[in-house]
């Protein structure tokens, strides 16, 4: 971290004084608040506010280099297991015709589906932030082979885990106990310092896009482990080494994009806390209309399903769901956007619901509201942690 650190203000000072170095600096601001408008189903908990600040510092000293350093700090007003400073993205990236190497951290995103994506395992969730595809930056080195024929391999090997943030006793959408931030339990050969591995191949075959991979290494998403600490009841992460096939697959025949994503895992700890091997899947179709009702929207239409063989085992929320979706892009000079997403839980567990809109009040700042609601949730599923947890969700963000 201090070396990211130095390294992003000394190359900032350097640049200044330097007239042979093509580089750009983009920074953002934003203002986060979530309001719960039921009363809080645990004790200590509090609405959200928070302060994002994010820097990124783009360097091509030669044209076959790029270098990239983005800084992030979040604060946040109740919950300090929340608040977060990290390099979130910070490498040296060489690359020529075919090839490509890079050093440093990088945030890397697998998958084609809208709902969740199964096969993106090599950075760990940022589970603080509340959103559900947020990730944390993961040090690596990588190298990527690209061929017309072939298509594309990344190799990348990870010497560290980095262990994903957790939401604290004073923040909401936690389980019912929150998962403290110590004694991190490790088994089958899993460590923070212990090296993890990955392989990807993709190419692209008329119109469908096709891809395999392996990861061998710490699971991304760890275990909630029960131990009893001073006569009290308390939730501790586990982290498990695992090995997972995966697989996606999106194919276009002119509106309809037909997506798949899938995995074979061996090594994950399920909700009885025993290491297990299994499947799980989630595959749709997106529906794009150009110009209905004769304007110049866009509407996308999302319907998926997704399984995991565990079945009420599983400690995915979503193992046996139905995934209904859709996104109006405005195409107006503001970039307005509306989306609409629906999860029904096929066994009856519980079901989520989404609506968000976001629009830019001007050139430099966008504003974004969503509501978020939970209900059907029966006492066995994991959502039923969250089930005071419906909320609007309001986020300012400044561009300068």
């Amino acid at each position: 971290m201090k070396f990211f650190f130095f390294l992003f203000i000394s190359s900032y000072t350097f640049i200044c004084f330097s007239e042979d170095i093509y580089w750009e600096l983009n920074n953002e601001k934003t203002f986060q608040t979530r309001v719960f408008h039921k009363e809080n189903a645990y004790e200590y908990q509090k609405n959200t506010y928070s302060v994002n600040l994010k820097s990124e510092l783009f360097l091509e000293p030669h044209r076959n280099i790029n270098v990239l350093i983005e800084p992030e700090y979040r604060y946040d007003h109740y919950d300090k297991e929340r608040s977060l400073f990290d390099i979130s993205q910070g490498y040296f990236l060489y690359f020529n015709d075919h090839s490509e190497f890079k050093i440093g951290k990088e945030k890397v995103f697998w998958g084609v589906t809208e709902l969740k994506n199964l096969v993106d395992i090599i950075n760990s969730p940022d589970e603080a932030s509340g959103e559900e595809k947020s990730k944390l930056g993961q040090s690596l080195i990588s190298y990527s082979y690209i061929n017309d024929k072939f298509g594309f391999i990344d190799l990348i090997y990870m010497p560290l885990f980095h262990e994903p943030t957790k939401v604290g006793k004073n923040g909401r959408l936690r389980l019912n106990l929150p998962t403290q931030n110590y004694n991190t339990s490790y088994e089958g050969g899993a460590g923070r310092k212990i090296p993890s591995w990955a392989i990807k191949w993709q190419n692209s075959f008329r119109g469908t896009d096709i891809s395999l991979q392996l990861f061998r290494g710490t699971s991304r998403n760890g275990s909630t482990l029960p131990k009893l600490e001073n006569g009290e009841i308390k939730y501790f992460a586990g982290y498990e080494r695992i090995t997972q096939i995966g697989s996606f697959l999106q194919s276009i025949f002119g509106p309809i994009i037909f997506k798949f994503e899938g995995i074979r895992r061996n090594g994950q700890k399920n909700t009885l806390y025993e290491r297990e091997n299994y499947y799980s899947y989630i595959t749709g179709i997106e529906y794009v209309v150009t110009r209905p009702f004769d304007k110049i929207w866009d509407l996308n239409i999302f319907a998926e399903y997704s399984n995991d063989d565990r079945g009420s085992n599983s400690n995915d929320i979503f193992q046996n769901d139905l995934f209904i979706g859709t996104r109006i892009n405005f195409n107006d000079v503001q970039g307005t956007e509306f989306t609409q997403m629906l999860t029904l839980d096929l066994n009856g567990d519980g079901n989520t619901a989404n609506l968000e809109i976001s629009t830019r009040l001007k050139d430099s700042v966008r504003i974004a509201a969503n509501y978020t609601s939970y209900w059907s949730v029966n006492n066995k599923d994991t959502l039923y942690s969250f089930r005071r947890d419906n909320y609007l969700g309001i986020k300012i963000t400044n561009y300068f």
